[in-house]
């Protein structure tokens, strides 16, 4: 007999309408699959509202991972902080179980974020600072009775992604090997002995693609990254976001980001010296993700050009050490 195994199912959305019944949301008008990355994202329209439905990857977060970062939402709403907040279903339970072929995997039900997502100019980014330098500031008093299975440290950011890429750069670019195992040596050394960064919850994946603003009213999304962890490197993925994407609006709007943050939270000028070390470090742990996760991006971008390209990088970010 032939095994069959699935690593991700997709559901359709007739199955999501009937999960939907545990939910007070009146009649469903429309229903349909938004886009698929490391979770599954449908859109709700109801006669009410609108509304997310996301159904968690299997592997990638438990019950308890998940109930964390509820808490850690519901806990920045309570402190004046928008966000999009999760729904409690009919039953009193916020997590919606699902038997697919892989295993058992947990839907959530969110409120919708009106608006867009926000340009990057000065304007946009010191309000984005701002919104986290506010949400750092309101969750330094966060705790929950859940287990997060990861915390944003350097076993998570570094030293996993690290041992998930050598192999395939090894494959595609073996003579880029030594140059990364130089960069990888040097950051540790400069890391590990900062034991005084500030330390506490991130949002884990902070920029403008996480978030919707509304006549200038922005409210922040997908915790799904979220967890304990180092300060700076919860900033760096802003400044990570504009080099990869908006490098001619690099310097003014990176000003303008710091700004904000800085007007609602203090920074030491440890943690300011070393966010460029965490953009490595987020290159690194996002690499990673693209290696292990082949079933949503495939292999076909994985070539000697590519690799080389992620090296030279981390090459040029090290010249700001």
């Amino acid at each position: 007999m032939h095994f069959i195994e699935v690593r991700h199912s997709l559901l359709s959305n007739k199955t999501i309408e009937y999960l939907l019944r545990f939910y007070d949301i009146g009649n469903i008008l429309n229903c349909s699959f938004l886009t698929r990355g490391l979770n599954d994202t449908y859109f709700i329209l109801t006669e009410r509202k609108k509304y997310i439905f996301r159904i968690y990857r299997k592997g990638w977060r438990e019950k308890s991972d998940i109930l964390f970062e509820l808490d850690a939402i519901n806990h920045t709403s309570e402190n004046g902080i928008s966000v999009s907040k999760p729904l409690i279903r009919k039953d009193g339970l916020w997590l919606t179980e699902i038997p697919t072929p892989e295993g058992t995997r947990y839907g959530v039900l969110f409120h919708y974020t009106e608006g867009d997502r926000p340009e990057i100019n000065e304007e946009n980014c010191f309000i984005i600072g701002k919104t986290l330098g506010n949400i750092h500031q309101a969750t330094d008093s966060f705790t929950s009775s859940y287990e997060r299975d990861v915390e944003l440290n350097l076993s998570h950011l570094l030293d996993r992604p690290v041992d998930i890429i050598t192999p395939i750069l090894r494959e595609f670019s073996s003579k880029k090997e030594a140059t990364f195992n130089t960069i990888i040596s040097n950051i540790k050394n400069y890391l590990y002995e900062k034991n005084s960064l500030d330390y506490g919850f991130c949002h884990g994946d902070f920029h403008n693609f996480n978030m919707h603003i509304d006549n200038k009213k922005l409210e922040v999304f997908d915790f799904d990254c979220c967890g304990f962890g180092y300060r700076a490197y919860d900033v760096s993925v802003f400044l990570w976001n504009l080099k990869q994407n908006y490098p001619s609006l690099e310097q003014s709007c990176w000003d303008s980001f710091m700004n904000g943050y800085l007007s609602q939270k203090s920074m030491s000028k440890n943690d300011m010296k070393e966010i460029i070390k965490f953009v490595t470090l987020r290159r690194i742990w996002f690499m990673g993700i693209l290696i292990k996760n082949d079933d949503i991006w495939g292999t076909i971008w994985r070539n000697g050009s590519n690799f080389e390209h992620f090296i030279s990088q981390l090459e040029q970010d090290a010249e700001h050490y």
